[in-house]
């Protein structure tokens, strides 16, 4: 019988250490690059956090401030709020240039003649609004920047129209016009504006989860009402049972009542543990609110509308051959709330000549 030679053992062992050494660094090499990937995107993550701390802020201030008393909450909110961010930004990306507004724009510029029924509104509006007025004041600059909201109604109405050498009577039109025109968060420049609307509509959508959260405590607390009075019912029929009532009613027609009560009040048991489920504790209100940020395309959508109007404001269908103007339009819509939103600017109304001439 021969034995393995010395060398040859030695050999194997060498060869043997030689393979653990390469899996022994290639696991190291392994858990380096995964440590190293897990501090970047922590390092990343705690950049984010840092650079949306203000914002995080007031969403919480806006919605509910109790959770921050949840531990880590800020980094709980970071991504729904970036979310809702980067919803906002596209959002202001789709309103145009702010729009001249004055006299000689009103008599100019199609648009502004359908936001106005006549020069003096557009005057009233600029003149009379407090918070345009303390702008002026507290600035001292010639030119306001602000977000226009107003109501589009459409009404139906009968007109004549004529088609080729033809007078058509009672022809069926759709006019549109323009009321409740309002100014919001005047500034200095455009660019002030846009980053003001920004920490607006981020403000909004956090008191949107707000109203969800009271909608819920208000769900809860009906439901709690329905139970206490469901009980008392049945604690009356219960005790009618000890008394005389059994001679004055017959049995069938209590017991299929107080059936009834314990079928109605079982259903209510259910549906409040369903109602306290959303807001058992502080973590149950950030969800809500986390909810909210991460999907604010459902509580503010933005709609883009072109229509062509004439200068009497009847919308004309795009193969109509009458004269007419397009007007392009920013329509906001909040849970069935619409509101058409322009950006404008202007002068002060008190010492621009064009805005103290007599209406053209």
């Amino acid at each position: 019988m021969t034995l393995p030679s010395p060398a040859g053992e030695r050999g194997w062992k060498s060869g043997d250490m030689t393979d653990g050494q390469g899996l022994l660094q290639h696991v190291f090499a392994g858990l380096t690059a995964f440590a190293q990937q897990h501090l970047t995107e922590h390092r990343q993550r705690q950049e984010r956090l840092a650079a949306l701390h203000d914002t995080i802020e007031q969403a919480v201030d806006a919605s509910e401030p109790r959770i921050r008393l949840v531990g880590n909450y800020a980094e709980k909110l970071v991504d729904a709020v970036e979310t809702a961010l980067n919803y906002v930004g596209r959002v202001l990306q789709q309103l145009p240039p702010a729009v001249l507004l004055d006299a000689h724009a009103w008599s100019q510029n199609p648009q502004v003649n359908a936001f106005f029924a006549t020069v003096d509104d557009l005057r009233t509006l600029l003149s009379e609004d407090p918070a345009i007025r303390a702008f002026f004041v507290d600035h001292g600059h010639m030119e306001c920047f602000a977000l226009m909201l107003m109501v589009k109604r459409e009404t139906e109405t009968f007109g004549s129209v004529l088609r080729g050498d033809v007078l058509v009577r009672d022809v069926r039109r759709i006019q549109v016009s323009f009321s409740r025109q309002r100014l919001f968060f005047p500034a200095t420049s455009e660019i002030q504006l846009r980053t003001e609307l920004k920490q607006r509509m981020l403000v909004f959508l956090a008191t949107r989860a707000l109203e969800r959260i009271n909608e819920l405590r208000t769900r809860r607390s009906a439901l709690e009402e329905q139970r206490r009075q469901l009980q008392a019912q049945l604690r009356a029929f219960r005790g009618h049972a000890q008394g005389l009532q059994p001679l004055l009613s017959t049995d069938d027609a209590d017991k299929r009542r107080v059936v009834a009560l314990e079928q109605r009040l079982l259903q209510i048991e259910e549906d409040l543990v369903a109602a306290r489920k959303p807001l058992n504790t502080l973590d149950d209100y950030l969800e809500q609110i986390r909810q909210v940020l991460g999907q604010p395309e459902i509580y503010l959508q933005v709609r883009p509308l072109v229509m062509r109007l004439t200068r009497l404001g009847i919308k004309l269908s795009p193969d109509s051959s009458e004269p007419g103007e397009i007007i392009s339009l920013i329509e906001f819509d909040s849970m069935g709330e619409q509101r058409i939103g322009v950006l404008v600017r202007f002068e002060n109304p008190e010492s621009s000549p064009i805005m103290t001439t007599a209406s053209l």
